[in-house]
This record gives C-alpha cells, sequence and structure tokens, in this order.
C-alpha cells in the first residue's frame, strides 16, 4: 500500500498560491455550507481532527478539495491512499509534514510508532498547517494504525487534521471525542439538500421543477454521485423528463455500474445473499432478517453498519428498522428478480407472515398481494382488513384489493367503513347502500355475523356523521369473536348513542374499545374513544371531568403521535372549551377545523359542532367581531335545520346569543332563538335563551315567566342551570325584591360552584354590575368570586346603547354631520347631540374619532 504524496508551492505566510497534485475535480462543486462551517471551527481549534465518513461518492473528497481552494489559508499536505504493496504512510506524512524527521540512520529500525513519536517532538514549532489524509479507508496495517492514532493523539496545536474515509478506520476515536478534540461529518452532513440538487442539475442544463426535485431528492436521497449521474442521464435522454425520471429509478445501467462497482461487487457471497433477501421488505429489523436468511443475519449487519453502508436506522417500538437506499433497493430487487426469480414467492410469503405477526398489517399487505394469484389475500382482509381500517390505512387497503377480490359483502362494508373514517358522509352513505343491494360472491369471506356487526357499526357511523343518531337506538351487536370487529362496533355504536343522548350507555360501549385500542395499539381508535368519553361528560354538564378526560385523549394523541389528526384536534377544542367555561387560560385549538366551506352539509355534523365552539373560543381574537357573531349564528341555524337532533346542539344558541349580544346584534339574537325554537322546540335551554335576550331587553316580568318552569325542572345542565339563576337575580334586581335577588344569587354561586363555571357571570346582561354589588356578600363561594372578579374586566362587552343610540354610532364614519343625521333620522340636531353624549359618556370617549375606534374595538361596527 503506498501513499501519493503532494508537494505545495508555497508564499511567504504560508498561503497556498498552487497545489501540485491536489485532485481536479472535472465539474464546479457545489458549495457545502454545512460541512464548511464544521471545517472552519476545527482550523481555528488546536490540534484538532476532522473525520468524514461517507460512502463511495457522497463527495468527501470534492468538499476537502473546494474547502482548501476556498478557505484554506495554511500550509498544506495532501496525502491520498493508494491500495498499493510496500507503501509507508507514516513515512510519507513525515515526509511531508516535517522533512527533518525523515532521515534515518542505515540498520536502525523505525516503526511507525516510532516515526509518529519522532515527528510529534520534532514539530513543536511547525508552522499552521492542514494534512488531509484521503481514501484512509485503505489503511488495514496494525502498526501503520497505531502510528497514526499517536500522531493524531499528539496533535499540535498548529496542526489540522483531515481525515476522509469510507467508514471508521479502527483507531480509537473515543480518546479524541472525549478530549473535545474530534468532529464528524457524515452521509447526512454530506448530502445534498433540494437546493444544492438543482444547482448541480443546473450545471448539466436541467432546471427542475419542484415535482421533478422532490422526485430526485426523493431517489438519490442526495448522495452526491448519484445526483451527477441521474442529471447526466436526464441531460441527455431526451426532453422527456418523466420518461428519464421513470427509467432512473429502475435504476439506470450507470446508476447500476456504480452501485456493483463501489458498494457490491466487493462483498462476500453471503453477504450479498443477506442484501439480496433484506431488500424484499422496504424496511427490516433483525429478527427478520434472521428469519430470512439465518443466525448469521447479526453479524452480516453489523459488519455493514461498521463499513458505512448506506442504509438508515430508525428506532420504532423498541427495535432498530433498516432501509436501503432507495436506488440500491431498485437494484438489489432488480438483481433478485433476475437471478433468484424462484425464491421471491417464498420470501414475499416469510415477510407477509413476519408482519402479520408482528401486527403490522399495512406493511405485510405488498408482500400478501405479490405472492402469485395473492392467495393469502382473503384470510389477510378477514383477519386485518379492519385493523387497516381502523389505523387509517383503509384507502391503502381498498386501492391495493380493487383488482383481487371478488365481489364480497365484507369488503363493500370495509370500503364504507373507510368512508366513514375519513369523513366522507356522501362517499359513505353510497357505499353503504351498495353494500345492502350488491352481489355476493359465491362462498362469503366472513360468517354472517361478522356482516350484521360491521353493517350496525356503519350504520351508526354514518349516522353520527349526518347527526342523526337519536332517530335510532343503537345497541351492541352481538360479539362475534373477533376483536378488532367487536372494538370496531363498541366505539361506533357508542359515539351515535352518546351523540343521540343515550350518554351512559354510550360511554359504557366506547369505554369497552377503549380498552382493546389500547391492548393491541390502535392510537386512532383509542384517541376518538377518549375524546368521545369526554363529549359525553360534557354533554351530561360535568365539565371538569370533561377538562380531565379531554386533557387524557391529548396525552393518548401524544402517545401515539397522532398530536396532528382530527380526533386530537377535537379533544383540544373540547377542552379549551371546558377551560374557557372556568375561566381558565387554554390553549388556542387548532383552525384547522372546517369553517365557511362550500358545502357545510359535507362536513360531518360533529366536526360543525366543534367550530362552532370554536369561533366562540376565539371570538375575542376576532379582527370584525360583529361580523364574526353573525357568522356564528348563521352556522349554528344552518346546523340546527339540518341535524335538529344532535345531542349539545341546543346548548350553544346561548353561547352564540351572548357574543351577539355583546356586539348588540338584537336583530339577529331574535333570529336564532326563533330559528332554534323551530327546529327543537321550546326546550329549558331554549327558554334560558329568550330569558337572556328578555332580560337585555330590560323586560324582566317576561325573565321570571320563562325560568320559572325550566329551574323546576330536572333537565337543565349544569352551565344552563347557573345562568338561568343569574337571569333570575338580574329580573328580581330590576323589579327591586331584594330578598329573591339575594337567595337567585346564592343559587347561582352554588350551582356553579360544583362545575367551578365563571363564564355565566361574564355572559349574562347585568351579571357584571350586580356582582360588582353584592358578590361580596357570599364569602363562602369566595375562590369562585376570585376567579370572576380576575376575569370579568378583561371579558367585558360592549356597555349597552338603546337602540336609537346605535343608529346614531353607526353613522359617524360615514362623516356626516350632527345636522345631516338629524335630517336623515327627521329629528331635531338637539336631539341627536344628546344621544352624541350619551354616546361618549357609555364608550368613556370624548370624541367621534374616538368613539369609532372604541366602537369598532368592541364590535358594534
Amino acid at each position: 500500500m503506498a501513499l501519493s504524496s503532494v508537494s505545495p508551492d508555497f508564499r511567504s505566510g504560508g498561503s497556498v498560491i498552487a497545489v501540485a497534485g491536489l485532485p481536479e475535480l472535472s465539474f464546479a462543486p457545489v458549495r457545502c455550507n454545512e460541512a464548511f462551517a464544521r471545517l472552519d471551527r476545527a482550523r481555528a481549534a488546536a490540534g484538532h481532527t476532522v473525520l468524514l465518513c461517507g460512502p463511495a461518492g457522497s463527495g468527501k473528497t470534492v468538499v476537502l478539495v473546494d474547502w482548501v481552494r476556498r478557505r484554506c489559508s495554511a500550509r498544506l499536505a495532501w496525502l491520498t491512499v493508494a491500495d498499493r504493496p510496500g507503501a509507508d504512510p507514516m513515512a510519507e506524512i513525515a515526509r511531508t509534514l516535517y522533512p527533518a524527521t525523515d532521515s534515518v540512520p542505515t540498520g536502525v529500525l523505525c516503526t511507525p510508532m516510532d516515526r509518529a513519536a519522532d515527528l510529534v517532538a520534532a514539530m513543536g514549532d511547525i508552522e499552521p498547517t492542514v494534512l488531509v489524509l484521503d481514501n484512509a479507508h485503505l489503511l488495514t496495517d496494525p502498526l501503520q494504525l497505531a502510528g497514526l492514532e499517536y500522531l493524531l493523539t499528539h496533535l499540535p496545536a498548529q496542526v489540522t487534521a483531515l481525515i476522509a474515509s469510507r467508514f471508521d478506520p479502527p483507531l480509537r476515536w473515543h480518546t479524541l471525542d472525549l478530549s473535545g478534540r474530534l468532529t464528524r461529518i457524515g452521509a447526512p452532513e454530506l448530502a445534498l439538500s433540494r437546493e444544492r440538487v438543482a444547482q448541480l442539475f443546473a450545471q448539466h442544463g436541467c432546471r427542475l421543477d419542484d415535482a421533478d426535485l422532490a422526485a430526485v431528492q426523493s431517489l438519490t436521497r442526495g448522495w452526491a454521485a448519484l445526483v451527477r449521474i441521474s442529471a447526466i442521464w436526464v441531460s441527455t435522454n431526451g426532453t422527456d423528463r418523466d420518461t428519464a425520471l421513470a427509467a432512473l429509478a429502475r435504476p439506470a445501467h450507470a446508476v447500476a455500474d456504480f452501485l456493483v462497482a463501489e458498494l457490491l461487487a466487493s462483498l462476500p457471497p453471503a453477504t450479498l445473499e443477506f442484501l439480496l433477501a433484506t431488500a424484499v421488505p422496504a424496511q427490516f429489523c433483525l429478527p427478520m432478517a434472521e428469519d430470512l436468511v439465518g443466525d448469521d443475519a447479526a453479524r452480516i449487519l453489523d459488519e455493514l453498519l461498521r463499513a458505512n453502508f448506506p442504509l438508515h436506522t430508525v428506532a420504532h417500538s423498541g427495535e432498530l428498522w433498516h432501509t436501503y437506499h432507495p436506488l440500491l433497493r431498485a437494484y438489489l430487487l432488480a438483481e433478485a428478480a433476475y437471478t433468484r426469480p424462484e425464491r421471491l414467492p417464498d420470501c414475499h410469503r416469510r415477510v407477509a407472515a413476519w408482519f402479520t405477526a408482528a401486527a403490522m398489517p399495512g406493511s405485510a399487505l405488498e408482500h400478501v398481494l405479490a405472492e402469485p394469484g395473492a392467495r393469502g389475500l382473503a384470510a389477510f382482509l378477514r383477519d386485518w382488513g379492519l385493523r387497516m381500517v381502523m389505523e387509517g390505512n383503509g384507502h391503502a387497503l381498498l386501492a391495493a384489493v380493487e383488482n383481487h377480490s371478488e365481489p364480497d359483502a365484507f369488503v363493500r362494508l370495509l370500503r364504507a367503513a373507510v368512508a366513514v373514517e375519513s369523513g366522507d358522509i356522501a362517499a359513505a352513505e353510497v357505499y353503504l347502500e351498495a353494500a345492502h343491494v350488491g352481489p355476493d360472491s359465491a362462498d362469503a369471506m366472513v360468517p354472517a355475523a361478522w356482516v350484521a356487526a360491521l353493517d350496525h357499526a356503519v350504520s351508526a357511523g354514518v349516522a353520527v356523521l349526518v347527526g342523526d343518531s337519536s332517530s335510532v337506538r343503537w345497541p351492541l351487536p352481538p360479539a362475534t369473536g373477533q376483536p378488532d370487529l367487536d372494538c370496531y362496533a363498541a366505539l361506533h355504536c357508542g359515539i351515535a348513542e352518546i351523540y343521540g343522548g343515550d350518554l351512559d350507555s354510550g360511554t359504557t360501549s366506547v369505554r369497552h374499545a377503549i380498552v382493546h385500542s389500547e391492548q393491541v395499539g390502535l392510537g386512532r381508535c383509542a384517541v376518538r374513544a377518549r375524546t368521545a368519553v369526554a363529549v359525553a361528560a360534557g354533554l351530561a354538564g360535568r365539565i371538569g371531568e370533561l377538562r380531565a378526560l379531554a386533557a387524557q385523549a391529548i396525552d393518548c394523541a401524544h402517545h401515539y403521535e397522532l398530536t396532528g389528526s382530527s380526533d386530537a384536534a377535537s379533544a383540544r377544542v373540547i377542552a379549551a372549551f371546558a377551560a374557557y367555561q372556568q375561566g381558565l387560560d387554554f390553549e388556542q385549538p387548532l383552525q384547522s377545523l372546517p369553517w365557511g366551506v362550500a358545502d357545510e352539509t359535507m362536513v360531518p355534523a360533529p366536526v360543525r359542532q366543534a367550530a362552532i365552539m370554536t369561533g366562540v373560543l376565539m371570538f375575542d381574537t376576532a379582527a370584525d367581531r360583529s361580523a364574526a357573531a353573525v357568522a356564528l349564528g348563521k352556522q349554528l341555524q344552518r346546523l340546527l335545520e339540518e341535524s335538529p337532533t344532535l345531542h349539545g346542539t341546543g346548548e350553544l344558541v346561548t353561547d352564540v346569543l351572548w357574543l351577539l349580544l355583546r356586539v348588540q346584534a338584537k336583530a339577529d339574537a331574535q333570529q336564532l332563538i326563533d330559528h332554534a325554537t323551530r327546529a327543537l322546540g321550546r326546550t329549558p335551554e331554549l327558554a334560558v335563551a329568550e330569558a337572556g335576550l328578555a332580560c337585555y331587553a330590560h323586560r324582566p316580568a317576561i325573565v321570571l315567566t320563562l325560568l320559572e318552569p325550566a329551574l323546576a325542572g330536572e333537565s337543565l345542565s349544569s352551565r344552563s342551570r347557573v345562568a338561568a339563576w343569574l337571569l333570575v337575580a338580574v329580573a328580581a334586581d330590576r323589579l327591586d325584591r331584594p330578598r329573591k335577588v339575594d337567595e337567585a344569587y346564592e343559587q347561582a354561586l352554588a350551582h356553579a360552584a360544583t362545575e367551578q363555571l365563571t363564564r355565566p357571570f361574564l355572559d349574562v346582561p347585568a351579571a357584571a354590575e350586580l356582582f360588582t354589588r353584592i358578590g361580596a356578600r357570599f364569602g363562602q363561594y369566595a375562590a369562585l368570586l376570585d376567579r370572576i372578579r380576575a376575569h370579568r374586566g378583561a371579558t367585558a362587552g360592549a356597555p349597552q346603547l338603546t337602540d336609537t343610540e346605535l343608529v346614531v354610532l353607526r353613522q359617524l364614519p360615514s362623516g356626516m354631520t350632527a345636522a345631516s343625521i338629524a335630517t336623515d333620522l327627521g329629528v331635531s340636531v338637539n336631539t341627536v347631540k344628546t344621544h352624541l353624549r350619551g354616546i361618549y359618556q357609555k364608550l368613556g370617549v370624548n370624541a367621534r374619532a374616538e368613539a369609532i375606534a372604541q366602537a369598532r374595538a368592541l364590535g358594534l361596527f
């Protein structure tokens, strides 16, 4: 083995002017800023070593050459290891770094360790120098490696060593690592970013759009040599870029030649067999590899990893999973199909069996279908089809089996179940109808009891989507003995009962789904079930329990890495709504819930309900509060019209009513109540809403008339009951009945204290003023009173203006004078001025511009 040395040409100060033998690049390198930054930091440190490791063609030499030319101002020694016998690397390094140490008396034995020690001792006064050792993976002689290790360990402060290698040379790198004198630059740092891939293609006259760039990045993973081969291939294969990229993924001959020459040609037969077998699955772990190739798999995998073979490794569920580079895997699959076609079916069958045994049906399906005739598909659908639907992989399942299965009721119901899981109302209804009328295959795939149970569960899911689950009862079907099917039925029948108003029975069913889904790791099902249990608590008026259960659903989503799912978003909304009712700080819910879509009827009713709750929560941050309140009212009216039996919607009427009254949209508030009454009838919740509007209109006697029957019953929720007693207190105060005021206010506090509710005290018209006057009388509720006191200023609505004052106020932005407004209204100028004084006083301003600004902030425009 020999090294090719470089004799640099230097001028004063040690700057490199020309370096004889520095590798010449046949192309302009694309600068790697991340690697440059690490090299700069290493050069600034004392006696530092940089180890660049990556497979062949990953760009190690290119980065070093580019950095030397652009950034290196020190003396340079570039040595490239060559695979020739008789080399003395340490002598070559010594001769280049410090020639005085190269002279060895005749007959004296000088080992590489001796040369390294002599070199270190002599370099005390050496000028700043950068030593580059390229192709260091070719160093295998133990004595030479020991000498190199000594040199790097005792490197003088003025010298920086840059070692480029395909894998870590067998040195004790931890010594340098622990002393803080080692920087590693690996394949991830060397990989070309999307921007650098685009620059490299541009060098070859190819301008890639975003889609082409993403395709190249996915194929090459930024492997520099493969990116350049791809650029050359695309630039020389005509104008049909899609065809060129598709051909590249086969992979193209140029890619295959590179992979064979640089990675595969020197591998022993056992290792090549390992590669061909483990390339069949898209990812593999050690237990699977042992099942495919035997007990020697652990040794071979360890050797590949130590040799820096292009394997990407990630940890998942306590196991290390490995994937080959896409182009390498494509080559290995093509090679296996060409040289070992008879072995592939058995390999696919074994991989499918391994994945199903590990409860990973999504990964197994590809291999089930790859077996000739897909002979195991029917059994797979029976055992794992519903599991894939529940995991959110239903679309992939149906796409895969499109051309492989006979018409079967179970498969058609699976299609409907996929639509239900996606929230696609139209598709769910169509597929469910098709399942009822479609022809059956000669041999049923599953027992009739399974079909009946799945039909019942899917029908329940469709009923929930359209908001009509109260029209039919949804008891659990008889247990089938198929755990996933029984879990699915418990989940959807339970949710249907909850939204239909049968809270206790629905909660019991859903809890069965929680137990099974968490036992087998069905994350989506677990999050949805926990969210449903929280919804049930909220519909029952147990706000504190709602907040705790919603928090559990959110934690469950974090555990299963489903924080971005729609079910997690719903859990965050109801958790925030509970906190809002209790006067607590809450995280702003996601704004990905549908809001103002083109056709709201195609959005699941519970999602529309959650969207209205989101609008209530975010009302105070709306740029135009008046428009936001009116839009919420219209949205709630449409939901009431299309899903009047959806449990919980009636209570939202009061929540939206308070917002409309805050912006003094009295006509819209009346319209909302009238619409809700037509849809729901005269329910106790709507009696509270009507009383709220009557209180706003200063009609206290009507308030008492409306609320006395509602408060005598048991159907009011805790929130509505607190609001009702507050309205009674305000009405009694206006009728000058002080004993009734105290009695009603104490009742409101007593019911609010159970669930720590503060929101009604902030929302009910005139409740804030009453609190200021009499709140201190009820010291037994001190903690609740303190919480109300802390929030009532921050959420105060606009002062109540008379109808005429509102008309005058809304004329102010037009620029009309008082006289013009008077003429327009048919009143005297003095009357308008009187109204203006009242407006200014109530808004706490002194001028027209201030009044306009304050009215906008309060949502009165």
